[in-house]
């Protein structure tokens, strides 16, 4: 159920996104038990007006870091030349570069107009063994955020006064108290057959 609510949340998200200068950070699973793992997708949108996206530079902040983060990438066709999926640090990935190409008419190289677009991902496992529920909170800071104006010129130009920054939530919790609940009886038969064996009462 979780699953299923997060995804048509998304998927809203995803459509009010559309025409809008903003990073959306698109989570699969916001919710997560220990050891669960969650999709992390970052989209660019730009206004109905324009062709295009060109360049992002951003960082993507996490109240933890790059703890338990793995698998970072670009994504096509936003891996162009002069890319680089970031560098993990205590804040979390620091100078994500994505953008493509866009020459026509004469190269035929045309950018892909999807709108929004999807740039970078990754996958944030949790703990194990976490000692109370907590969140990790999620951001981006962007430097830089360009887009191709016209379908038949290469111009680029900056967005950034406009644009809304990406902001999300991944919630973890400890195992469900059923769980818990089983685990001390399970210690207490435990318990009591070792008393047996011993003489103990």
């Amino acid at each position: 159920m979780i699953r299923t609510t997060a995804l048509l949340s998304l998927a809203a998200a995803a459509t009010t996104s559309l025409a809008q200068v903003a990073i959306t950070i698109d989570i699969e699973q916001p919710v997560l038990l220990p050891g669960e793992s969650a999709t992390v997708t970052l989209f660019a949108g730009f206004d109905a007006g324009d062709h295009a996206m060109a360049l992002v530079i951003t960082n993507l902040l996490t109240s933890v870091g790059s703890s338990g983060w793995s698998g970072d990438r670009l994504i096509a066709p936003m891996d162009g030349p002069g890319s680089d999926p970031g560098g993990p640090s205590a804040t979390g990935f620091d100078a994500i570069t994505a953008g493509q190409l866009h020459f026509p008419p004469t190269s035929g190289i045309y950018a892909d107009d999807s709108n929004p677009i999807a740039f970078w991902q990754a996958t944030y496992t949790a703990p194990l063994e976490p000692a109370a529920t907590f969140e990790i909170d999620l951001s981006t800071m962007t430097s830089s955020y360009d887009v191709y104006t016209d379908r038949r010129s290469a111009v680029s130009e900056s967005q950034l006064d406009e644009l809304a920054e990406g902001s999300g939530t991944i919630t973890v919790i400890p195992a469900p108290a059923s769980a818990v609940v089983l685990a001390l009886g399970v210690a207490c038969i435990c318990h009591r057959r070792r008393s047996t064996v011993t003489g103990g009462f």
